[in-house]
Parts: structure tokens; sequence; C-alpha cells
């Protein structure tokens, strides 16, 4: 039976380890989501969705209760996928490699804006060195290393290390947004955009977007938002504390936006103003 999100993105800190240029800094207090929450969140979500994705904000291998998430998703059956800088990865690796983590995509390009040299190079080798052993432990996980921007020539030492490591070839020339390097091991290039802020003018008011179709958000302190880059919970859709996550959905203003992105009518003011909508645009002569 098919379910009605591909997703539920679920924050489990809001708090990081590293300071990005190109990642947006939450106006929230910094918080933990509990395990109790985590677990109704859990709970609830094991019928809506295929998997839940440990990713908004934060670094999610700096949950101190990281293991007991994880092992409460293996005894509910949902497959996680899990974001991570990869700065914490030798700490977590044997928790990491629980048969229900589905995905861990390793965001590379957190640890190029924050390292260089020698570190940059350790921390690197330990992503790597997970990898190898996550390939023979759980061949069936898969890997994803991301990195800004595909034209990026600050890339190409990085490619270089995996070449040298997977001994494989990654072609330049042939080089897409995703490229495979091995079996359930890619990387991934993407253009950097700017995160929506309620501050920015409004850029349209047509568009499409995935968020209450295809995925939603719950954010550490439970707040739940359409997407994954309402980072401050602007849209706030309904607390998951107070209310079941389908009964959030039936609220009126869930219902509006979605009815909205239905007619390719954008409802609330932070989506008039994202950039990143742009992607959605099947029509453009309709939209734009």
């Amino acid at each position: 039976m098919k379910k009605r999100f591909k997703k539920i993105y679920i924050e489990i800190t809001n708090t990081c380890n590293l300071s990005c240029n190109f990642c947006p800094r939450t106006k929230r207090k910094p918080e933990l989501m509990t395990l109790e929450l985590f677990n109704k969140i859990l709970e609830e979500s094991k019928s809506l969705c295929d998997e839940i994705s440990l990713h908004i904000m934060g670094e999610p291998l700096s949950h101190p209760q990281l293991k007991d998430i994880i092992t409460l998703s293996e005894k509910k059956d949902v497959k996680i996928n899990l974001t991570t800088n990869g700065t914490l990865i030798k700490q977590n690796s044997k928790i990491l490699l629980n048969k229900t983590i589905r995905r861990i995509n390793f965001s590379i390009h957190g640890i190029k804006a924050n390292y260089s040299g020698e570190e940059q190079e350790i921390l690197l080798k330990n992503i790597i060195e997970f990898t190898k052993l996550a390939q023979e432990k759980r061949e069936d996980m898969i890997i994803t290393y991301r990195l800004w921007n595909i034209n990026d020539d600050s890339n190409r030492k990085i490619t270089k290390t995996i070449e040298e490591e997977f001994n494989t070839k990654i072609e330049e020339e042939t080089k897409k947004i995703s490229t495979k390097v091995k079996k359930n091991l890619y990387i991934h290039y993407d253009e950097s955009f700017n995160w929506p802020n309620p501050e920015d003018n409004i850029r349209t008011e047509k568009g499409y977007c995935h968020g209450l179709t295809r995925y939603i958000g719950i954010l550490s302190n439970g707040t739940l938002v359409p997407c994954c880059l309402d980072n401050n919970g602007t849209i706030d859709l309904g607390n998951v504390k107070d209310n079941t996550i389908e009964e959030i959905l039936n609220k009126k203003r869930a219902k509006d936006m979605k009815k909205g992105f239905d007619k390719r009518i954008l409802v609330e003011d932070m989506c008039k103003k994202c950039t990143y909508i742009k992607r959605f645009e099947k029509d453009k002569d309709k939209i734009n």
C-alpha cells in the first residue's frame, strides 16, 4: 500500500558542531528532541511514510541519545535516511551500521567550509574508512558524498582522494549531478542556494512545491512545517506535542497550502519568497 509521503524530515537537534557560510543560523533556541517526543512522532510516521530523514538543521550525530533513536526506529521497522557532516563518524560508526539505516548522506562541503590541509584530509579519510566498513558489513546501505558545486575546481582534490581510495576514475567531462563511484556509493554535486527568508521580497505568486505532498518536516521542538527549508518554523502548522500529525495536516492552514500547490498558487508569503521552489516549476510559462 502506497504511503502518504515519501519521507518525513525529523530534526532531532537544531545545533551543529560546524559553522558553514552556506547554512543559515536558526533563530530558535538550541534544542535536542527528547526520546519521548521522537517515539511519538515515529509511531505516527510509520503509517504515513516510507522512511524518515534525520535532517533539517543541526548535526544528528551530536545527539547524545542517537543510539536509542536508531534502536527505536529499528523496533518500529522504519527506515532512516541520515544527513551528516561526517566529523563525528568515528565515534558513531558502530551505531550507524544498524540495518534500519537505509542511506547516509555525507555533506563533504561542510568539511571543506570549516577545515583545510591535514585536518580536512583526516576527516575525509574517516568518512572513507566508514564507507568501506559499511560496504563490507552493510552491502545494501546507500552512501552519498555531497559537494558544492558541480563546477568548483576546489572539489578536484577531494574527488582525487576518492578515486585513489576506491580505485576508480571520475571523469570531469562526464561528471553529472549524481555520479556513481561504485555499487551503492555516489558523489552528488549540486549548486548552493539561498534559503527562504521572511524578510526577502516576494518573488512570485505562482508555483509548485513537493511540501505536504511528498514530504513534511518536524522541528526539534515539535513544530510541524511543510518542508525542510523552513528552518525557523515560519510556517507553523501546529505542534505534534499537542496534536497528531494527521490532525495538524487536516487543519485549515495546511489544507489551504496543499490546495494552493495543486493549483500552482502559492498561499504563504514564505513560499512566494522562496527561490528553491524554481526547481519544481514544470510549466514555466504558467508559473512565471
